[in-house]
Protein backbone atom coordinates (compact mmCIF):
# COMPACT_ATOMS: atom_id res chain seq x y z
CA UNK A 1 0.00 0.00 0.00
CA UNK A 2 1.38 3.38 -1.03
CA UNK A 3 1.14 5.28 2.29
CA UNK A 4 3.06 8.29 0.99
CA UNK A 5 0.55 8.76 -1.84
CA UNK A 6 -2.30 8.32 0.62
CA UNK A 7 -0.80 11.04 2.83
CA UNK A 8 -0.41 13.45 -0.11
CA UNK A 9 -3.97 12.82 -1.29
CA UNK A 10 -5.60 13.37 2.10
CA UNK A 11 -3.58 16.49 2.87
CA UNK A 12 -3.85 18.05 -0.60
CA UNK A 13 -4.56 21.78 -0.07
CA UNK A 14 -8.17 23.09 -0.02
CA UNK A 15 -9.58 19.73 -1.12
CA UNK A 16 -12.18 17.83 0.87
CA UNK A 17 -11.93 14.20 -0.22
CA UNK A 18 -15.01 11.98 -0.16
CA UNK A 19 -15.76 8.32 -0.88
CA UNK A 20 -12.16 7.21 -0.36
CA UNK A 21 -11.60 3.71 -1.64
CA UNK A 22 -8.89 1.18 -2.60
CA UNK A 23 -8.20 0.26 -6.22
CA UNK A 24 -5.43 -2.33 -6.63
CA UNK A 25 -2.47 -0.84 -4.78
CA UNK A 26 -3.47 2.82 -5.21
CA UNK A 27 -5.73 4.67 -2.80
CA UNK A 28 -7.45 7.77 -4.10
CA UNK A 29 -10.59 9.84 -3.76
CA UNK A 30 -13.52 9.48 -6.12
CA UNK A 31 -14.87 12.98 -5.46
CA UNK A 32 -13.19 16.29 -4.68
CA UNK A 33 -15.07 19.33 -3.38
CA UNK A 34 -14.24 22.98 -2.80
CA UNK A 35 -17.36 24.95 -2.01
CA UNK A 36 -19.64 24.81 -5.06
CA UNK A 37 -16.95 23.16 -7.20
CA UNK A 38 -17.14 19.37 -7.58
CA UNK A 39 -14.67 17.13 -9.43
CA UNK A 40 -15.39 13.44 -9.98
CA UNK A 41 -14.02 10.38 -11.74
CA UNK A 42 -16.55 8.75 -14.08
CA UNK A 43 -16.46 5.81 -16.46
CA UNK A 44 -18.29 7.11 -19.53
CA UNK A 45 -18.55 5.85 -23.11
CA UNK A 46 -16.74 8.39 -25.28
CA UNK A 47 -16.61 8.34 -29.07
CA UNK A 48 -13.96 10.47 -30.80
CA UNK A 49 -13.65 10.67 -34.58
CA UNK A 50 -16.47 8.10 -34.77
CA UNK A 51 -14.61 5.52 -32.68
CA UNK A 52 -15.06 4.61 -29.06
CA UNK A 53 -12.01 5.41 -26.92
CA UNK A 54 -11.12 2.25 -25.04
CA UNK A 55 -8.50 3.85 -22.81
CA UNK A 56 -7.47 7.40 -22.01
CA UNK A 57 -3.92 8.52 -21.34
CA UNK A 58 -4.49 8.49 -17.59
CA UNK A 59 -3.16 8.88 -14.98
CA UNK A 60 -1.11 11.91 -15.98
CA UNK A 61 0.70 14.76 -14.27
CA UNK A 62 -0.38 18.26 -15.32
CA UNK A 63 1.34 21.52 -14.41
CA UNK A 64 -0.58 24.24 -12.62
CA UNK A 65 0.26 26.99 -15.12
CA UNK A 66 -0.76 24.77 -18.05
CA UNK A 67 -4.18 23.97 -16.57
CA UNK A 68 -4.72 27.60 -15.50
CA UNK A 69 -3.91 28.92 -18.97
CA UNK A 70 -6.05 26.26 -20.64
CA UNK A 71 -9.12 27.16 -18.55
CA UNK A 72 -8.47 30.88 -18.97
CA UNK A 73 -8.58 30.70 -22.77
CA UNK A 74 -11.92 28.91 -23.09
CA UNK A 75 -14.51 31.22 -24.65
CA UNK A 76 -18.07 30.96 -25.91
CA UNK A 77 -20.58 33.04 -27.85
CA UNK A 78 -24.26 33.31 -27.06
CA UNK A 79 -26.96 32.51 -29.62
CA UNK A 80 -30.34 34.15 -30.13
CA UNK A 81 -31.77 37.64 -30.54
CA UNK A 82 -30.81 38.77 -27.01
CA UNK A 83 -27.26 37.44 -27.17
CA UNK A 84 -24.31 39.38 -25.75
CA UNK A 85 -21.90 40.84 -28.26
CA UNK A 86 -18.55 39.14 -28.71
CA UNK A 87 -17.02 36.18 -26.93
CA UNK A 88 -17.18 35.56 -23.18
CA UNK A 89 -14.86 33.62 -20.90
CA UNK A 90 -16.40 30.39 -19.60
CA UNK A 91 -14.54 30.27 -16.27
CA UNK A 92 -14.07 33.20 -13.92
CA UNK A 93 -10.78 33.72 -12.11
CA UNK A 94 -12.15 32.69 -8.71
CA UNK A 95 -13.49 29.49 -10.30
CA UNK A 96 -10.14 28.72 -11.90
CA UNK A 97 -8.27 29.14 -8.61
CA UNK A 98 -10.50 26.47 -7.07
CA UNK A 99 -10.58 24.18 -10.10
CA UNK A 100 -6.88 23.93 -10.93
CA UNK A 101 -5.60 22.00 -7.86
CA UNK A 102 -8.62 19.68 -7.93
CA UNK A 103 -8.23 18.91 -11.65
CA UNK A 104 -4.51 18.25 -11.25
CA UNK A 105 -5.17 15.87 -8.35
CA UNK A 106 -7.99 14.10 -10.18
CA UNK A 107 -5.86 13.50 -13.31
CA UNK A 108 -2.93 12.27 -11.24
CA UNK A 109 -4.94 9.30 -9.96
CA UNK A 110 -7.53 8.73 -12.72
CA UNK A 111 -7.48 5.28 -14.28
CA UNK A 112 -7.23 4.72 -18.06
CA UNK A 113 -11.02 4.17 -18.22
CA UNK A 114 -12.04 7.24 -16.21
CA UNK A 115 -12.79 10.79 -17.36
CA UNK A 116 -12.72 13.78 -15.01
CA UNK A 117 -16.07 15.54 -14.62
CA UNK A 118 -16.34 19.16 -13.48
CA UNK A 119 -19.38 20.89 -12.00
CA UNK A 120 -18.75 24.48 -10.92
CA UNK A 121 -20.78 27.50 -9.88
CA UNK A 122 -19.32 30.98 -10.30
CA UNK A 123 -20.92 33.73 -8.24
CA UNK A 124 -22.85 36.37 -10.13
CA UNK A 125 -23.34 39.94 -9.02
CA UNK A 126 -26.57 39.46 -7.10
CA UNK A 127 -28.39 36.32 -6.04
CA UNK A 128 -27.92 33.58 -8.64
CA UNK A 129 -24.97 31.52 -9.80
CA UNK A 130 -23.75 30.47 -13.22
CA UNK A 131 -23.24 26.75 -13.56
CA UNK A 132 -20.72 25.04 -15.85
CA UNK A 133 -20.61 21.29 -16.43
CA UNK A 134 -18.01 19.49 -18.53
CA UNK A 135 -15.85 16.40 -18.78
CA UNK A 136 -12.09 16.37 -19.35
CA UNK A 137 -9.79 13.64 -20.64
CA UNK A 138 -6.42 13.22 -22.32
CA UNK A 139 -6.44 11.48 -25.70
CA UNK A 140 -3.92 11.69 -28.51
CA UNK A 141 -1.76 13.86 -26.21
CA UNK A 142 -4.40 16.58 -26.26
CA UNK A 143 -6.74 17.81 -23.54
CA UNK A 144 -10.37 17.28 -24.51
CA UNK A 145 -13.07 19.35 -22.78
CA UNK A 146 -16.73 18.74 -23.67
CA UNK A 147 -19.47 20.93 -22.14
CA UNK A 148 -23.17 20.32 -21.62
CA UNK A 149 -23.83 23.49 -19.58
CA UNK A 150 -22.22 26.93 -19.77
CA UNK A 151 -23.29 29.83 -17.53
CA UNK A 152 -26.65 28.25 -16.72
CA UNK A 153 -28.42 30.50 -14.20
CA UNK A 154 -29.35 28.77 -10.96
CA UNK A 155 -30.37 29.98 -7.52
CA UNK A 156 -28.46 28.88 -4.43
CA UNK A 157 -31.19 26.35 -3.61
CA UNK A 158 -31.03 24.96 -7.13
CA UNK A 159 -27.28 24.57 -6.73
CA UNK A 160 -27.70 22.65 -3.47
CA UNK A 161 -30.26 20.33 -5.07
CA UNK A 162 -27.93 19.80 -8.00
CA UNK A 163 -25.09 18.83 -5.66
CA UNK A 164 -27.34 16.26 -3.96
CA UNK A 165 -28.22 14.70 -7.31
CA UNK A 166 -24.68 14.86 -8.63
CA UNK A 167 -23.54 11.46 -7.35
CA UNK A 168 -26.41 9.69 -9.12
CA UNK A 169 -26.07 11.40 -12.51
CA UNK A 170 -24.05 10.15 -15.43
CA UNK A 171 -24.31 13.12 -17.76
CA UNK A 172 -22.18 12.70 -20.87
CA UNK A 173 -21.48 15.96 -22.76
CA UNK A 174 -19.76 14.09 -25.62
CA UNK A 175 -23.14 12.65 -26.62
CA UNK A 176 -24.49 16.09 -27.52
CA UNK A 177 -23.20 18.24 -30.36
CA UNK A 178 -24.56 21.73 -29.71
CA UNK A 179 -26.66 23.97 -27.49
CA UNK A 180 -29.52 26.28 -28.47
CA UNK A 181 -28.03 29.03 -26.32
CA UNK A 182 -24.24 29.01 -26.87
CA UNK A 183 -21.31 27.68 -28.86
CA UNK A 184 -17.62 27.44 -28.03
CA UNK A 185 -15.13 29.74 -29.76
CA UNK A 186 -11.62 28.43 -30.42
CA UNK A 187 -8.42 30.18 -29.37
CA UNK A 188 -4.80 29.53 -30.34
CA UNK A 189 -3.87 25.85 -30.03
CA UNK A 190 -7.54 24.80 -29.93
CA UNK A 191 -9.90 23.09 -32.36
CA UNK A 192 -13.45 21.78 -32.20
CA UNK A 193 -14.19 18.08 -32.39
CA UNK A 194 -15.80 17.53 -35.82
CA UNK A 195 -19.58 18.13 -35.79
CA UNK A 196 -19.45 19.47 -32.22
CA UNK A 197 -19.87 23.07 -31.01
CA UNK A 198 -19.44 22.03 -27.36
CA UNK A 199 -16.19 20.02 -27.48
CA UNK A 200 -12.73 21.61 -27.47
CA UNK A 201 -9.49 19.78 -28.32
CA UNK A 202 -6.55 21.66 -26.79
CA UNK A 203 -2.90 21.15 -27.69
CA UNK A 204 -1.26 21.74 -24.31
CA UNK A 205 2.20 21.77 -25.90
CA UNK A 206 1.31 25.08 -27.56
CA UNK A 207 3.52 27.89 -26.29
CA UNK A 208 0.51 29.88 -25.06
CA UNK A 209 -0.31 27.26 -22.42
CA UNK A 210 3.29 26.85 -21.30
CA UNK A 211 3.64 30.50 -20.29
CA UNK A 212 3.72 31.57 -16.61
CA UNK A 213 0.31 32.51 -15.28
CA UNK A 214 -0.47 36.20 -15.79
CA UNK A 215 -2.03 37.84 -12.75
CA UNK A 216 -5.43 39.14 -13.77
CA UNK A 217 -7.88 41.47 -12.10
CA UNK A 218 -10.49 39.53 -10.11
CA UNK A 219 -14.19 39.14 -10.65
CA UNK A 220 -16.74 41.94 -10.35
CA UNK A 221 -17.65 40.77 -6.86
CA UNK A 222 -13.99 40.78 -5.81
CA UNK A 223 -13.48 44.29 -7.22
CA UNK A 224 -16.42 45.58 -5.19
CA UNK A 225 -15.27 43.77 -2.05
CA UNK A 226 -11.65 44.92 -2.03
CA UNK A 227 -12.03 48.10 -4.06
CA UNK A 228 -9.41 47.18 -6.66
CA UNK A 229 -11.24 48.61 -9.66
CA UNK A 230 -10.11 52.02 -10.91
CA UNK A 231 -13.46 52.60 -12.60
CA UNK A 232 -14.74 54.91 -9.85
CA UNK A 233 -11.75 57.23 -10.29
CA UNK A 234 -12.13 57.21 -14.07
CA UNK A 235 -15.86 57.94 -13.87
CA UNK A 236 -15.22 60.80 -11.44
CA UNK A 237 -12.70 62.36 -13.84
CA UNK A 238 -15.12 61.94 -16.76
CA UNK A 239 -17.90 63.58 -14.76
CA UNK A 240 -15.59 66.48 -13.86
CA UNK A 241 -14.72 67.01 -17.52
CA UNK A 242 -18.34 66.79 -18.59
CA UNK A 243 -19.53 69.25 -15.93
CA UNK A 244 -16.65 71.70 -16.39
CA UNK A 245 -18.00 75.14 -17.27
CA UNK A 246 -21.62 74.02 -16.91
CA UNK A 247 -24.17 74.96 -14.28
CA UNK A 248 -22.90 75.32 -10.70
CA UNK A 249 -23.18 72.41 -8.33
CA UNK A 250 -26.68 72.10 -6.89
CA UNK A 251 -27.10 72.75 -3.17
CA UNK A 252 -27.68 69.79 -0.87
CA UNK A 253 -31.31 68.71 -1.08
CA UNK A 254 -33.46 67.41 1.72
CA UNK A 255 -35.89 64.51 1.70
CA UNK A 256 -38.08 63.72 -0.19
CA UNK A 257 -36.61 65.84 -2.98
CA UNK A 258 -33.20 64.37 -2.18
CA UNK A 259 -34.50 60.86 -2.85
CA UNK A 260 -35.91 61.86 -6.23
CA UNK A 261 -32.62 63.55 -7.10
CA UNK A 262 -30.74 60.38 -6.08
CA UNK A 263 -32.98 58.20 -8.23
CA UNK A 264 -32.46 60.27 -11.37
CA UNK A 265 -28.75 60.46 -10.66
CA UNK A 266 -28.51 56.66 -10.63
CA UNK A 267 -30.32 56.30 -13.95
CA UNK A 268 -28.45 59.21 -15.53
CA UNK A 269 -25.11 57.71 -14.53
CA UNK A 270 -26.05 54.33 -16.00
CA UNK A 271 -27.17 56.04 -19.21
CA UNK A 272 -23.80 57.81 -19.45
CA UNK A 273 -21.98 54.54 -18.73
CA UNK A 274 -24.01 52.73 -21.40
CA UNK A 275 -23.01 55.36 -23.94
CA UNK A 276 -19.37 55.01 -22.90
CA UNK A 277 -19.60 51.26 -23.52
CA UNK A 278 -21.14 51.82 -26.96
CA UNK A 279 -18.35 54.31 -27.77
CA UNK A 280 -15.67 51.86 -26.62
CA UNK A 281 -14.44 54.15 -23.83
CA UNK A 282 -15.11 51.55 -21.11
CA UNK A 283 -15.68 47.81 -21.31
CA UNK A 284 -18.82 45.80 -20.66
CA UNK A 285 -17.08 44.49 -17.53
CA UNK A 286 -16.61 48.08 -16.30
CA UNK A 287 -20.31 48.75 -16.86
CA UNK A 288 -21.36 45.57 -15.03
CA UNK A 289 -19.04 46.45 -12.13
CA UNK A 290 -20.57 49.91 -11.70
CA UNK A 291 -24.12 48.61 -12.22
CA UNK A 292 -23.65 45.94 -9.55
CA UNK A 293 -22.11 48.40 -7.11
CA UNK A 294 -24.93 50.90 -7.58
CA UNK A 295 -27.63 48.26 -7.15
CA UNK A 296 -25.95 47.18 -3.93
CA UNK A 297 -24.92 50.47 -2.39
CA UNK A 298 -26.22 53.60 -4.10
CA UNK A 299 -29.89 52.93 -3.36
CA UNK A 300 -29.56 52.33 0.38
CA UNK A 301 -30.99 55.77 1.27
CA UNK A 302 -34.15 55.20 -0.78
CA UNK A 303 -37.40 53.72 0.50
CA UNK A 304 -38.40 50.20 -0.53
CA UNK A 305 -41.15 51.55 -2.78
CA UNK A 306 -38.79 53.98 -4.49
CA UNK A 307 -36.17 51.27 -5.00
CA UNK A 308 -38.71 48.92 -6.59
CA UNK A 309 -39.95 51.71 -8.85
CA UNK A 310 -36.40 52.70 -9.75
CA UNK A 311 -35.23 49.22 -10.75
CA UNK A 312 -38.43 48.72 -12.77
CA UNK A 313 -37.69 51.94 -14.67
CA UNK A 314 -34.08 50.90 -15.24
CA UNK A 315 -35.17 47.52 -16.64
CA UNK A 316 -37.74 49.21 -18.92
CA UNK A 317 -35.04 51.53 -20.25
CA UNK A 318 -32.64 48.63 -20.83
CA UNK A 319 -30.09 49.79 -18.24
CA UNK A 320 -30.34 46.54 -16.29
CA UNK A 321 -31.41 43.09 -17.44
CA UNK A 322 -34.59 41.28 -16.48
CA UNK A 323 -32.44 38.90 -14.41
CA UNK A 324 -30.91 41.87 -12.56
CA UNK A 325 -34.41 43.24 -11.91
CA UNK A 326 -35.85 39.94 -10.65
CA UNK A 327 -32.87 39.29 -8.38
CA UNK A 328 -32.86 42.78 -6.88
CA UNK A 329 -36.65 42.73 -6.46
CA UNK A 330 -36.47 39.41 -4.60
CA UNK A 331 -33.65 40.76 -2.43
CA UNK A 332 -35.72 43.86 -1.54
CA UNK A 333 -38.90 41.89 -0.84
CA UNK A 334 -36.97 39.50 1.42
CA UNK A 335 -35.92 42.51 3.47
CA UNK A 336 -39.51 43.76 3.82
Amino acid sequence: MNYQKLKQTILFPVITCMAIFCSSLDIHADTYNDGLVTIKHEELRVKKDGRRIQQFEHPCELMGNVVTNALSYIFYEEKGLLKKKGKVRVFQDDEIRKLVPLIIQAFSVATPTQVVTVSSYSERMLLTDQQNYCILFISGRTLNIAFSRIHMFQTFNDAMSEKKRFAATRENPTEISHSRFWKLVTSEGQSLEPDHENWLVIDLSNEMYQQPVVQRVGTIDEKIKVGTSDLDDRIKKLEEKMSYGSVPKEPELTSPAREIHTESKIKNKLIILRELVDDGVISEEDYNYKKAKMLREAMNDMSLKDQLREIKDMMTEGLITEDDYNEKKKELLDQF
